[in-house]
């Protein structure tokens, strides 16, 4: 049996008391004055962008807790990562979902890839991977959704686990179909590696990358791949991560200096890559970190605004990651316009423009990525023009596009289950 709850935020209860194998929580909060925290990248600080939707799953059956969180539809259907963490309560994992999902909607924006925003996590609690009927739910949960929500992969969740679920579903991404698409971290570290060099040659006045001190925090896959970008083009490599093998790979392959955990954040560099999870820069980094710029693929970045105010006031320079990350995504938009030909509006039309046509291949990808050093640059430029911080272009550029979007067609109503 399946319960549907549609709550005020205030009256949000989750409760293991009801008797059923599977429940669904749900409020869309579209127009309404949901606190959506105090991050930077969250809908609390555009009172006219809040979250349209947001779904709270649990199944007991297969013991899948999870949060669907949609924060624009403007654009196309809402997209972004799903994403397997260790969240110390649901709340967290609403609040992170939320954030997330605001990030992408600037994201997903700027590249110009007929999606809006979205985001999804899976609550872990343990390092197991998450079970092939717990991948069945939350495809189903996809299903439910009608199309409004597109998944892929994010920390703790590969290509893998979306080869599974797209057994049960259509609405995923990243999964590699006829050569097209596939794992997105190759894209991501591209145009981030790209994104970064431009930066760098706008902020140090030089032309190549050849002997800068860098510092990169996290050797996911992304990072990695990253590394391996950044080690050919002559920098000075130092690295860190929470899994020691991953620090001797790098050491072996790139010749990167390692670096601990406790010293990665006051290590002197020219720029600091954060390519982890997000909210390192707070407020008390921001007035220590030992760099000239922060410019990495992790999303979130900035703790909160004033994380990005004290960066501007000490004369760092701030790359905004939903900026320079887009890669993977614009990746992802190529696959699934081009593999589901369901449209990229969440009611099935097609009248989005910027969808790729599938005879351009892996030049509409290649074309996006490249427009991220150009984008950067100018986002930048404005900044030091105006004293704003680069991170508050960045989501101001984002947001009119999303509600000169929103003028034009309205938001698509919330599907019950």
């Amino acid at each position: 049996m399946v319960v549907i709850c549609n709550l005020l935020p205030n009256q949000f209860a989750y409760t293991y008391a009801l008797n059923w194998s599977y429940f669904c929580l749900e409020y869309p909060v579209q127009n309404s004055n949901v606190d959506t925290g105090n991050a930077p990248n969250t809908a609390a600080n555009h009172p006219a962008t809040p979250h349209e939707q947001i779904r709270v799953i649990e199944d007991r059956a297969s013991g899948l807790k999870a949060v669907i969180a949609i924060h624009s539809t403007a654009l196309g259907p809402a997209a972004g990562g799903c994403r397997r963490w260790k969240y110390a309560s649901m709340q967290q994992a609403i609040d992170d979902a939320k954030r997330l999902s605001t990030g992408m909607t600037y994201k997903n924006a700027l590249a110009g890839i007929g999606f809006g925003g979205g985001k999804s996590v899976i609550m872990a609690d343990s390092n197991v991977k998450p079970t092939a009927l717990q991948l069945q739910k939350f495809a189903n949960c996809l299903n439910e959704l009608k199309g409004r929500y597109i998944t892929a992969e994010d920390v703790g969740m590969g290509v893998g686990q979306m080869v599974s679920m797209a057994q049960h579903t259509k609405f995923v991404s990243g999964i590699g179909v006829g050569g097209i698409g596939g794992d997105p971290s190759p894209k991501t570290a591209q145009g981030v590696f790209i994104g970064l060099e431009a930066a760098a040659q706008y902020q140090f006045g030089i032309d190549s990358l050849q002997g800068l001190r860098v510092v990169v925090q996290g050797l996911g896959n992304v990072g990695f791949a990253l590394c391996e970008r950044l080690a050919a083009a002559g920098v000075s490599l130092f690295v860190c991560d929470l899994e020691v093998k991953r620090v001797r790979h790098a050491e072996h392959k790139f010749g990167a200096q390692a670096v601990s955990l406790q010293r990665v954040l006051s290590t002197a560099a020219d720029i600091f890559v954060p390519c982890a999870l997000g909210g390192v820069i707070t407020e008390a980094v921001a007035e220590t970190l030992p760099v000239a710029m922060v410019a990495g693929a992790a999303n979130n970045q900035l703790a909160n605004e004033n994380s990005g105010e004290i960066l501007l006031q000490r004369g760092v320079q701030y790359v905004p990651d939903f900026v320079l990350n887009a890669g993977g995504v614009i990746s992802i938009a190529h696959e699934y316009h081009v593999t589901r030909s369901a449209g990229a509006n969440a009611d099935g039309s097609n009248d989005v423009n910027n969808t790729p046509d599938s005879s351009l291949g892996e030049k509409w990808v290649s074309d996006r990525i490249s427009e991220i050093p150009q984008r950067a640059i100018s986002i930048l430029e404005v900044a030091r023009n105006t004293g704003c911080t680069p991170d508050a272009v960045a989501r101001r550029l984002a947001l009119e596009i999303v509600n000169a979007a929103r003028q034009s067609r309205p938001l698509h109503p919330a599907h019950a289950a």
